[in-house]
């Protein structure tokens, strides 16, 4: 679909600036899509959509913190195209995201648990873009948080061949978030947050399902060629998302965040 001329606008809830999605009439566009926002012709930001009946068609709808990133200004004509994710190469393995309290009167001294946020992220933001260097809003535990996509690493499609996983980390600066991405949360500097758990870091936040097993590792070298590839294929479809074959890759105030 070539690109077509719309007007940045703001997003007319509060509950749907929370989502992370730009915002749409449906005559233009449908949720779940993805597009490509140009702002001249060497930016180029991309988000995932919501619809909403209030947006004026031909309008597309941007919370302040997305208008931050994108440089965006209300009423501003930019260029929108649709966008499609090779999902697999664009699948985020894992994400390291910066966090701190969104607002100063909001700070406090108490444990927040990353393993908890971590799975309530991927619940909140499941099947949605994220690209590097994107300013967010996340609400936990009755609390807005502000976030920084610091780093993306694409998931490792090798394993699903019956090959040993390449061991190397293929950085992304756009990917789509899935079930099995893994989130790993780092406060920012000079921030108090307090956080907990393992997702405190991507070093921390290994999978438990291990795609480089080996048996000769374990002394047991003669059941290695045997076992690796029925452990690797039998563990596949837990280390990604279940539309990849194992054939192959066939309320606060509004203007905080408005």
């Amino acid at each position: 679909m070539a690109g077509r001329s719309m007007q940045a606008a703001r997003c007319p809830t509060d509950e749907l600036s929370l989502t992370n999605c730009a915002v749409v009439h449906e005559k233009d566009f449908q949720s779940g899509q993805h597009v490509v926002v140009r702002t001249s012709p060497n930016h180029r930001y991309t988000f995932t959509l919501r619809t909403h009946p209030s947006v004026v068609p031909g309008s597309i709808a941007f919370s302040l913190p997305q208008r931050k990133w994108a440089g965006l200004s209300i009423g501003q004509e930019i260029e929108v195209s649709l966008y499609t994710f090779d999902k697999a190469k664009q699948c985020i393995g894992t994400m390291t995201i910066e966090i701190d309290f969104l607002q100063k009167k909001s700070i406090d001294s108490n444990p927040y648990d990353t393993d908890k946020m971590a799975a309530e992220f991927i619940q909140q933001f499941n099947n949605q873009a994220f690209s590097v260097g994107q300013q967010l809003v996340f609400s936990f535990n009755e609390k807005l948080f502000g976030l920084l996509v610091k780093d993306i690493e694409a998931m490792d499609p090798s394993i699903l061949k019956g090959e040993p996983a390449t061991g190397k980390r293929q950085k992304i600066e756009v990917g789509l978030v899935v079930g099995n991405s893994q989130v790993a949360f780092e406060k920012a500097e000079n921030s108090s947050l307090n956080l907990i758990g393992k997702a405190k870091t991507k070093e921390n936040r290994q999978s438990i399902i291990n795609p480089d097993w080996n048996f000769e590792k374990m002394g047991i070298g003669g059941l290695d060629k045997e076992f690796s590839d029925i452990f690797r294929r039998a563990f596949a479809s837990r280390v990604f998302p279940p539309w990849i074959s194992l054939s192959g890759l066939d309320l606060l105030a509004s203007f905080l965040f408005l």
